[in-house]
């Protein structure tokens, strides 16, 4: 066997603008929460000739919708199928159904002009209080109180530390900061815990991350929080994803309780967590997290939906703040809340809020600081080759010795041309 030395030269790259597709979407989606389904319509700008389908269910004919030839492309998804989530909401009570849409404009890839929307209806229980009167000749005690609204609260990840801005997109390793903060019109009035955290991939593969103490079972994943102020908690973690699944999907609960005037807010007492003790749960995560789907129309009064439904659709993207009450009053005095804290005794689940965000992980190979999934590429032959050619030359060992061989031989040569060129002018002296 001979070696023979390979020398590695930069190589001269020519970059060619490709053509996109002539059409795209105009304005937002139009979505229609319907009572056993979701609509969701398209207008695009020239007749639609491509393909709407849930994210990762392309293959799946009921998933998939392919008319063409108009200006307005659509699909309409059941509850009971293409894996559309369920999510219970405790404040305000009612059921999250959510979803992935991706419509493409190229009959057989994915390209730029592509779109991914993040689908969500939000279907509200209420309440109905009935009451009647009756006269009565004794006086009747009136009793009036004041209700302060509840904080609203956001749970967001930071990019690099607590002032980072939100991100959506990371890579495998990126420092991130998991932050939990909640927004009230008064101030030194309630205290915030967070706790009973769970991340899934959209799937059911559900790992609980805090307990319902709200301390911490994996210091893989995230360590024990930090609580800088009443309302507000956070900590450092590193990016991570479940395997083949670019998705993951938080969502926390938030106790809010009253704080006695002149005390600290209580905080868990966490021993140090250990490594790889995140618990999977089976179904579904922690709070209500995504369950398995089934018609709302087919729950019974237990989960139907009672107003006009509320409809959302951004990109790649599910919103994580609750919403607070809906007046808005001034701050009570003290009285007022020892009042408050007497009458009203708060229930299981009262006083709790959940928050949920969503981020895309790439992997390590998927490219340097991607903003959109349109910048993760693998990195190509003619790429590595650039790289070790812009660093110098790259010889096997045998083409190292030959070089040094050569170099010398040349060495040689030109040192006794020297020499014999030079003893003339020496016997002239």
């Amino acid at each position: 066997m001979t070696w023979k030395p390979i020398i590695c030269l930069a190589a001269l790259v020519l970059s060619a603008t490709a053509i996109p597709v002539d059409n795209n979407v105009e304005g937002e989606p139009e979505v229609e929460c319907g009572p056993n389904s979701i609509t969701v319509n398209f207008n695009t700008r020239n007749p639609f000739e491509g393909h709407v389908y849930v994210k990762g269910l392309y293959d799946q004919a009921g998933c998939r919708s392919d008319e063409g030839g108009r200006q307005v492309a659509g699909i309409e998804l059941p509850f009971d199928s293409c894996n559309t989530a369920r999510t219970r909401s405790l404040n305000p009570k009612g059921v999250f159904v959510s979803t992935t849409v991706v419509i493409s404009f190229h009959p057989q890839f994915v390209t730029k002009v592509d779109r991914a929307y993040r689908i969500q209806c939000f279907y509200m229980e209420s309440d109905k209080t009935v009451s009647t009167q009756i006269e009565v000749s004794d006086l009747t005690t009136a009793f009036q109180t004041q209700v302060v609204p509840m904080p609203v609260c956001k749970y967001e990840i930071l990019d690099g530390g607590p002032s980072g801005q939100p991100i959506q997109f990371a890579t495998i390793g990126q420092q991130v900061y998991h932050k939990w903060t909640c927004d009230s019109e008064t101030t030194d009035t309630f205290c915030a815990v967070v706790h009973s955290c769970t991340v899934d991939d959209g799937n059911g593969d559900t790992v609980q991350i805090l307990n319902e103490e709200g301390c911490a079972l994996d210091k893989f994943l995230l360590n024990n929080l930090e609580y800088p102020t009443d309302l507000m908690a956070g900590q450092e973690a590193h990016v991570y994803k479940y395997a083949d699944r670019s998705q993951l999907f938080y969502q926390c609960q938030i106790s809010i309780t009253i704080k006695d005037p002149g005390s600290e807010c209580a905080r868990p007492t966490c021993s140090e967590p250990q490594g790889f003790g995140a618990v999977k749960q089976a179904g579904a995560g922690a709070g209500g997290a995504h369950a398995a789907a089934a018609p709302i129309a087919q729950a019974g009064a237990e989960e139907a939906p009672a107003a006009a439904p509320a409809a959302a659709a951004v990109p790649a993207a599910a919103p994580a703040a609750a919403p607070a009450a809906a007046a808005a009053v001034p701050r009570a005095n003290l009285a007022q809340l020892r009042l408050l804290r007497k009458k009203r005794s708060f229930g299981e689940n009262e006083g709790i809020l959940d928050v949920r965000v969503e981020i895309n992980t790439l992997d390590i190979m998927e490219g340097e600081n991607p903003t959109a999934p349109e910048a993760a590429a693998l990195v190509s032959e003619e790429e590595v080759r650039r790289r070790v050619s812009s660093s110098g030359i790259c010889l096997t060992p045998i083409g190292f010795a030959s070089f040094l061989g050569i170099g010398t031989v040349v060495a040689t040569a030109l040192s006794a041309t020297i020499f014999y060129v030079a003893r003339p002018i020496s016997h002239k002296h």
